[in-house]
C-alpha cells in the first residue's frame, strides 16, 4: 500500500480517536450545561468533574497528531485548510482552550466561590458545544464540494459560505449530538455507584441516541442536493453504504441495550457506531481530501518524507499506546470498585 494512502488512514484513524474520546469530553460539558436544577444537579456536575478532569488533556492529543500528519505529508491540503476554513478551525480551537481553562477554574471555585463556580461552568459547558459543531461545519466543508479554490488557492466563495450551506451545518449538529449521545454512555458506567444518577445518564442516553437518529435521517436529502459526491458514494451497492447501515444498526442496538441496563454492551455498541459511520464517511470521501480540488497523491509531500513520518507513527503506537492505557486504566477503574454486571 502507498504511504500517502497509509498516511491518510493514520490521519483518519487520529481524527477518529480524538472523536471517541475528546469528543465524550464535548458531550459531558453539554450535560454539565443543563445540569442546573433538581435534587441531582450537583452530583451531575461533580460525576462529570470527576469523569473528564484527569483526562481531558490527554484526549486533545488527537488533534496534535492529527495536524502534525497533514502538515508534514499532505501540506497543500493543510494550506487549504487553514486559509479558506481558518473561521471554524479557529472557533473550533478556541472552544479547546477556552473550555479547557474554565473547567480547570471551575474545579478550583466549587468550594470557595460558588458563584464564580457556576458562571465558570456556564463558559465550559457553552465551549463544549462550540467545538464539535464548528469542527463538523468545517468537514462538511471539505467533503460537500462547496469548497473551491481559485488560482491564488483562495476561496471563490468567500470565508462564510462554503461552511455555511445545509450539508455542513447538519454535519456540524450531527457531531454536536454524537458527542452528548457518547458521553452520556459513558457517564452511566461512571456511576455505577449511584443508582439514581446511573438512570439519568441512561434515559439522557436514549434520547440523545433516538435524536441521532432522527437527524441521521434529515441529513439524506440534504446529502444528495448538496454533497453529491458523498451521495454517490454511499450509493447502494458500495461498501461506504453498507457501513452506514452497519453503524444504524449499532445505533439501535446502543439504544436497546441502554433500555435493558447492559451497559457496558451499550458503550461498546456506541463506540462501534461511530466507527462504522467514520469508515463510510471515508470511504465515500475518497481519494480527495478536498472535494473535488485535492486528491491524497496530488497533496502527498516528496517520498522521503512519507516514509519518515510513517516510521514516526509507528513510534507514537508504541510509545503513546501503553502509556494512554495505563492512564486509563488508572482513572477510569469502576468508582465502585468492582465490576458492571452485564
Amino acid at each position: 500500500m502507498p504511504f500517502d494512502v497509509i498516511l491518510a488512514g493514520a490521519l483518519g484513524v487520529s481524527i477518529l480517536l480524538f472523536a471517541l474520546a475528546g469528543g465524550a469530553d464535548f458531550g459531558a460539558g453539554f450535560w454539565s450545561l443543563l445540569a442546573r436544577r433538581g435534587e441531582r444537579a450537583t452530583e451531575q456536575q461533580q460525576l462529570i468533574e470527576r469523569s473528564i478532569g484527569p483526562l481531558w488533556e490527554a484526549n486533545e492529543l488527537w488533534v496534535v497528531v492529527s495536524a502534525v500528519i497533514l502538515w508534514s505529508a499532505f501540506t497543500p491540503a493543510f494550506a487549504a485548510y487553514g486559509t479558506a476554513l481558518f473561521i471554524p478551525f479557529v472557533l473550533a480551537i478556541a472552544g479547546i482552550l477556552l473550555r479547557g481553562a474554565f473547567l480547570a477554574f471551575r474545579i478550583e471555585a466549587q468550594e470557595a466561590a460558588p458563584k464564580a463556580y457556576r458562571f465558570f461552568g456556564e463558559i465550559f459547558g457553552s465551549m463544549s458545544i462550540v467545538t464539535p459543531f464548528f469542527l463538523g461545519t468545517a468537514a462538511g466543508a471539505i467533503a460537500s464540494g462547496r469548497l473551491r479554490l481559485n488560482e491564488n488557492e483562495l476561496p471563490v466563495d468567500g470565508y462564510f459560505q462554503p461552511w455555511l450551506g445545509p450539508f455542513p451545518i447538519i454535519v456540524g449538529i450531527l457531531g454536536v449530538v454524537t458527542c452528548v449521545y457518547l458521553s452520556a454512555i459513558y457517564l452511566t458506567i461512571d456511576a455505577a455507584d449511584n443508582e439514581p444518577l446511573q438512570e439519568d445518564f441512561r434515559l439522557r442516553g436514549i434520547l440523545s441516541g433516538v435524536a441521532l437518529g432522527v437527524l441521521g435521517v434529515i441529513a439524506i436529502p440534504i446529502t444528495r442536493f448538496d454533497a453529491p459526491h458523498m451521495w454517490e458514494g454511499l450509493a447502494p451497492g458500495k461498501l461506504a453504504s453498507v457501513l452506514m447501515i452497519v453503524a444504524a444498526v449499532f445505533l439501535v442496538a446502543s439504544v436497546g441495550l441502554l433500555f435493558l441496563r447492559r451497559y457496558w454492551f451499550a458503550r461498546a455498541a456506541a463506540i462501534l457506531q461511530v466507527v462504522a459511520v467514520f469508515g463510510a464517511w471515508a470511504m465515500a470521501q475518497y481519494p480527495y481530501l478536498l472535494v473535488p480540488d485535492i486528491t491524497i497523491q496530488d497533496a502527498a509531500s516528496p517520498r522521503s518524507v512519507l516514509v519518515a513520518m510513517s516510521v514516526l507513527i509507528v513510534a507514537y503506537v508504541v510509545v503513546l499506546g501503553p502509556s494512554l492505557y495505563l492512564l486509563f486504566r488508572l482513572f477510569k477503574s469502576s468508582p465502585s470498585g468492582k465490576e458492571e454486571e452485564y
